[in-house]
């Protein structure tokens, strides 16, 4: 008859076995996988399966509770598969195996260790806690561990760990591949802490760990180096800054194959100038709400070759003149200037960069004292109509200076050509222009009266007309 001992071990097997590593987890034999010898014993109503030459007892959910020898038998490891649990005793498991070398919590409910590991667990050298639901770790959980070497917590759901949690006396290599890590500011930045002793130094997975939401699949270390090298550029500033997102390729790369997008925050900091510097990568500024009036730092200052997107509301910009043929304006994406000075725009250089950059997806231009005259606004009111799904705020682009006072505060788009080129006064009954007219339609009448008079003469007496006669 077969050892059912051996059967509930395959299930075991089976079951265990279809555990793959996480993302970024190291793919390998699992550890619930048994490969069991001649040499086996089932113990405890086949919940535990016992292999004599390695002394490595196998057990299922909570069945080491019914292991009926106590310790007696000299134990080197002891594996728990299937824990269903939220949490585990772990005081009682190493009291009942006080000389175990290794520990294997595996493919388990497990969420959290509610007790540091005892100090009388003098023996154990190795845990490994794998395929479970861990969520968090106790500071002091392994501080007590006098002979602990190696601490594998992969492929659980670790977001984030304090480095004082992974500290033991003698331990050395640490594993944490495969956990959903929290790539936040002041949250993981301890990694990058390689001096000698540090706990990032005993790290062996350090290329293979990944960020969760937002930087789902990003290598943990670049995107942590970009995180902190934003934070010391943003300190050197008045801004508030913010890693919105990083792309590159998945895989082995480096902080160079990355590309970070940045948005920094100067609203409200009673700027008079666009800031000298800003954090590398703001491909997103706002400097809504101060008293900048000049726009040439975006053609002189490199620091804003990679912005894309800028809100420059609210302040005193009265022209961006200077802006026309420039690289930056040849290639934004974003440029909000609502609740400035401007009177007027070069047209042309919008049209122009509007029709053949490609990049631009929103402009807003609202709330500005715009001029509604014959001269500009016509073309102005071309370019708004043309591009209605760029210019966001089409309808509060508004006349603002005008001759005729009927179209104040009116929408320019709508505005039709009559209204636009209107007389300066209907009242006037003279009008330069109504002279000259009047001068030239004069002298027309005059002219043919006068052929008509001269033709009459000539039929009449012969004589030619007293100029053409003295003509020789």
């Amino acid at each position: 008859m077969r050892n059912p001992g051996v059967f509930r071990v395959a299930l075991i097997g089976i079951l265990c076995c279809e555990h793959a590593g996480g993302s970024g987890g190291v793919r390998e034999s699992h550890p619930c996988t048994v490969h069991h010898s001649r040499r086996s014993e089932s113990i405890g109503e086949d919940e535990c399966f016992l292999t004599d030459e390695d002394h490595h007892l196998w057990c299922f959910g909570d069945s080491y509770r019914l292991w009926s020898h106590n310790g007696s038998i000299d134990l080197k490891t002891l594996t728990i598969c299937n824990w269903l649990h939220p949490s585990i005793d772990l005081q009682d498991i190493l009291s009942k195996f006080p000389k175990i070398k290794k520990l294997i919590i595996a493919n388990s409910n497990l969420t959290t260790l509610s007790k540091p590991f005892p100090s009388d667990a003098k023996h154990l050298e190795k845990i490994h806690i794998t395929g479970t639901q861990l969520q968090g770790v106790p500071r002091d959980a392994f501080k007590h561990l006098s002979g602990l070497k190696i601490l594998d917590v992969r492929n659980n759901a670790l977001t984030e760990i304090d480095p004082a949690a992974l500290v033991a006396p003698k331990l050395q290599h640490i594993l944490l591949a495969g956990n959903p890590w929290k790539c936040e500011d002041k949250t993981m930045t301890w990694i990058l802490n390689m001096t000698h002793g540090s706990v990032a130094r005993k790290i062996g997975d350090r290329d293979k760990l990944h960020c969760a939401h937002p930087y789902e699949e990003r290598p943990l270390l670049p995107v942590v180096e970009i995180i902190a090298t934003l934070r010391e550029e943003c300190s050197r500033t008045v801004c508030e800054c913010e890693l919105v997102y990083v792309v590159g390729r998945v895989g082995k790369q480096t902080q160079r194959n990355l590309i970070a997008f940045v948005s920094t925050n100067c609203s409200h900091r009673g700027l008079r100038e666009m800031p000298e510097f800003i954090p590398a990568n703001t491909t997103t500024l706002w400097l809504d709400g101060n008293q900048i009036t000049d726009l040439s730092p975006l053609i002189t200052n490199p620091v804003y070759r990679q912005v894309l997107d800028l809100y420059l509301d609210n302040n005193g910009i009265a022209s961006i003149n200077q802006l026309e043929g420039s690289v930056w304006f040849d290639n934004f994406r974003v440029l909000s200037l609502r609740g400035n000075k401007l009177t007027d725009l070069p047209t042309y250089a919008f049209e122009n960069v509007l029709l053949k950059s490609g990049n631009a997806v929103s402009l807003y231009l609202g709330d500005n004292p715009w001029t509604c005259d014959c001269l500009f606004t016509p073309g102005f009111q071309d370019l708004l109509i043309r591009y209605t799904k760029l210019v966001k705020d089409v309808n509060e682009i508004r006349c603002h200076s005008v001759k005729n006072l009927e179209n104040l505060d009116k929408p320019i788009r709508d505005l039709t050509r009559t209204e636009i080129c209107i007389i300066e006064s209907e009242t006037s009954w003279l009008h330069p222009l109504d002279v000259l007219n009047v001068f030239l339609a004069s002298m027309i009448i005059f002219i043919l009266g006068k052929l008509v008079y001269d033709y009459w003469s000539f039929k009449r007496t012969g004589k030619l007309p007293w100029l053409v006669a003295k003509i020789p």
